[in-house]
């Protein structure tokens, strides 16, 4: 049997299961969407508002037929954020070329809006990640444990490392369909748009996930036979996740706004990097975890 069959069965097992007992998923999604709610709810929309022209912005003003010479005199206020809406008035008036037309003055007011909802975005998005699958790790191998499964695989002449990679995969998998099933509602609630980002937002959420599951598959491993495993795996996890949230969180906000991906590649770099060292070591390190 080749390797990427005895995958594919670890991970048609773990779905099995949870399909059959219905805990792992749906105690996921319905902690994101309460997770989502609760900061939706939490973070106040009525101070005032900051203003920022985003690649976006721009993006949108073309489609919506602003003239090349009206947006060419707006370049120089891209990526900057003004306090309020008098100062972002104050900088059209102030352009050489004279204020532009009421309308577009409008459309600008209206799409470089940014309030506490926006600029928190996604860092709360990714808070609510990391929550969902902790919770996630804990259930996969507490029914591991429970019904004798891990022992019963440890003792098939199947390799270590591919244990690991089904194991993390179908990990992976819980996660992307609970982000699927997240990013509309994360869309509703923080008044975000994702249509034109979708293929750079879902490149980087699955890098991250990706990370996320590589070392959280490890330390779920790691944790699952000691006492205080719920609590324990969080503490180890978090401090060592902190290089590859901070890349996601920062691309993830660049892509909201519209940058390429492209200008931002030192920050993709660092989150393919942190996947790499997680994915190598955590594969090199599984058996010796699940030996002792």
């Amino acid at each position: 049997m080749t390797a990427l069959r005895q995958i594919w069965i670890l991970i048609w097992k773990d779905l099995l299961i949870d399909l059959r007992r219905k805990e792992n998923l749906v105690a996921m999604f319905f902690f994101s969407l309460l997770t989502l709610l609760v900061f939706r709810f939490a973070l106040s929309d009525d101070a005032e508002p900051r203003f920022r022209i985003t690649p976006r912005v721009m993006a949108t003003l073309t489609e919506q037929g602003v003239s090349a010479p009206i947006l060419k005199a707006l370049s120089p206020l891209e990526g900057r954020t003004l306090s309020g809406r008098e100062a972002l008035l104050a900088a059209l008036d102030a352009m050489p070329t004279g204020a532009p037309p009421v309308g577009v003055r409008a459309s600008l007011l209206e799409l470089a809006r940014r309030d506490a909802l926006t600029e928190a975005a996604p860092g709360l998005l990714w808070v609510t990640v990391l929550m969902a699958g902790v919770l996630g790790l804990s259930r996969s191998y507490a029914q591991e444990k429970e019904q004798g499964c891990m022992d019963g695989l440890l003792l098939t002449p199947v390799e270590r490392g591919v244990l690991y990679l089904g194991k993390m995969l179908s990990n992976m998998f819980f996660l992307v369909v609970i982000l699927v099933l997240l990013l509309p509602l994360f869309s509703l609630f923080f008044q975000v748009r994702l249509a034109g980002a979708l293929g750079p937002i879902t490149l980087v959420l699955l890098a991250g996930v990706l990370g996320f599951a590589a070392l959280g598959t490890l330390l779920g491993g790691i944790t699952t036979s000691l006492k205080g495993r719920e609590v324990l795996l969080p503490i180890l996890l978090y401090p060592l996740l902190v290089p590859l949230i901070i890349s996601a969180v920062f691309l993830t906000g660049a892509v909201l706004e519209g940058v390429p991906l492209s200008e931002e590649l030192g920050w993709l770099k660092m989150l393919g990097a942190c996947d790499a060292v997680y994915l190598i070591v955590s594969y090199l390190v599984f058996d010796y975890v699940m030996e002792s």
